[in-house]
């Protein structure tokens, strides 16, 4: 941090007599964030991204004739949804310049709310009150599984058929769908807890849940703030449509 150690405990304990509550608790163990601390971090990190946000936006206003559209894609979802995107860019795409990125959908909204993207498809993450979301899709759950598995021979798979098999869970990239499947289970009185998680399958075969399956909403994020013009719902960014 370029800051001497008796300049940097300064400096924190002003920040806590400024904010009147104790941030940090220091023991043998290090340095630890108290409860107060946690949430003041999580405001400082929204402060910050809306403050680059900002600068972002002020340079575009700027320079209007530099007309750029930064695009983010959850990841596996470019070859479904990509092509949907340019056809409906069709005509403006020899005026602007469109870069792509894929990534997973917290590191989405966290684009969007600093400026680097100007719209995403992603799921509809929390702790973001400067995000819109825009339903394209909403996608019912299924089940994934070796192709060569005993429930593969099933046209549709009962919640009692996950008893006594080894449930693979989604990793912490992706906090909105683990958190329906967790929910989707503990209100149907399944006590499952994952072996293993993973970000991708390769080598499976699917099957719908039999009964009502949950789902989840695949949508366009774009920030409140956004002062780019082909983010207006009537202009075609805002119109795409499920492939």
């Amino acid at each position: 941090m370029h800051t001497a150690q008796p300049s940097l405990s300064r400096q924190i304990r002003d920040l806590e007599v400024e904010v009147g509550a104790e941030l940090m608790t220091r023991n043998a163990r290090g340095i630890e964030l108290t409860a107060a601390g946690r949430v003041f971090l999580d405001h400082a990190r929204l402060a910050l991204a809306q403050a680059e946000a900002a600068a972002s936006a002020a340079r575009r206003a700027a320079h209007p004739e530099q007309r750029t559209l930064a695009l983010g894609f959850l990841s596996g979802c470019e070859p479904e949804w990509l092509p949907a995107v340019m056809h409906v860019l069709r005509d403006e795409l020899p005026k602007i310049e469109v870069t792509i990125s894929s990534k997973h959908s917290p590191q989405l909204a966290e684009g969007l709310a600093t400026g680097k993207l100007d719209a995403a498809l992603m799921r509809p993450e929390e702790g973001h009150p400067d995000l819109v979301y825009k339903v394209l899709i909403t996608e019912p759950l299924i089940v994934v599984s070796p192709s060569d598995h005993r429930l593969a021979s099933h046209d549709a798979i009962q919640l009692l058929d996950f008893v006594g098999e080894t449930f693979i869970g989604m990793a912490d990239q992706a906090p909105v769908l683990r958190s329906l499947l967790e929910d989707y289970f503990r209100r149907s009185g399944i006590d499952l807890h994952p072996a293993h998680r993973v970000e991708y399958l390769w080598s499976v075969i699917s099957r719908p849940l039999a009964g009502e399956a949950p789902s989840i909403d695949l949508v366009l994020g774009y920030a409140k703030a956004s002062t780019s013009p082909l983010l207006n719902l009537t202009s075609p960014i805002g119109q795409v449509k499920k492939p």
